[in-house]
């Protein structure tokens, strides 16, 4: 008896970027499982239409990216206990004819920067996050729950940076003005990109490290380009770095598994697969 085919894939507007089909069928192949992962283009004014559509479809599930990710969330029955906490999802998948959100953008974000800094370096940290959106409040929950004792949020727009930090609602969380963005760098002995600035087609993110300090850590989610100007400024600076795509593959190991009923395999690193793609681009 043949295999059933899984097919799963990522969903964004515009999404033709986007490297978890790379990462994805990366897996299935090491693996020998029939499935295949793929591009969905969605528009954001049908995108709840089109996720709730999934239910009729044999698609498992999707990963949902900027700028759906509030929509996946609308679009859901159920939502993950993260789902919730960050009331976006970059997850969808189905269960017992059920629609599911989650999010895995807290354990992707949280895992590489783990590894690289450790525990006690944390503990003991000031984060300047970059950005607003989805991705930030997904940086936040992640630092909190790295016991990050001070965190300022900072962004183009001062309004959504003060909402953010308000709904948050710790005194140990709170804004910077986009004007102070340069002098916030100062103080912060890790500083989270978690904006579009940087990414290939954006515009460049406007950031001086020209102050900071070289034992300061800098961590940019962008990963198309996979060094980018922030991450090669913060190297003249001393500064250790860390890029998009370890989270990228972080985020992406808890969704596998939804999609396709077995988890990648821990010592099937895909980075040299992702890298040759990016060269090729």
């Amino acid at each position: 008896m043949s295999q059933v085919v899984k097919l799963a894939g990522v969903c964004g507007w515009p999404i033709h970027h986007s490297l978890s089909p790379v990462l994805h069928n990366f897996w299935l192949r090491d693996l020998g499982l029939s499935g295949a992962y793929v591009h969905f283009a969605v528009r954001p004014d049908e995108a709840v239409r089109a996720f709730q559509s999934l239910k009729k479809t044999s698609i498992s599930g999707v990963n949902v990216t900027l700028p759906l990710k509030s929509l996946a969330f609308q679009a859901a029955d159920e939502h993950s206990s993260d789902a919730l906490k960050l009331g976006v999802a970059n997850c969808l998948y189905k269960k017992d004819g059920f629609l599911i959100a989650h999010n895995t953008d807290m354990e992707g974000f949280a895992a590489p920067l783990l590894n690289a800094m450790g525990a006690q370096e944390l503990a003991n940290s000031s984060a300047l996050v970059i950005g607003t959106g989805g991705a930030s409040k997904a940086v936040i929950g992640a630092l909190l729950s790295l016991n990050v004792p001070e965190i300022r949020i900072c962004g183009r727009n001062d309004l959504a940076a003060e909402n953010l930090a308000s709904s948050v609602n710790l005194p140990s969380i709170y804004n910077v003005p986009w004007s102070q963005r340069n002098f916030a760098v100062q103080y912060a002995s890790l500083v989270v990109n978690a904006s579009a600035g940087g990414m290939r087609g954006k515009s460049q993110l406007d950031l001086d490290l020209s102050g900071i300090s070289s034992d300061s850590f800098v961590y940019d989610l962008i990963y198309i380009p996979r060094q980018t100007r922030l991450l090669r400024n913060a190297k003249k600076m001393g500064c250790r770095t860390l890029g998009g795509l370890e989270m990228l593959i972080g985020q992406a190991r808890p969704s596998f598994k939804y999609f396709y009923g077995q988890a990648p395999r821990r010592d099937c690193d895909p980075t040299g697969a992702l890298l040759n793609y990016l060269r090729t681009q």
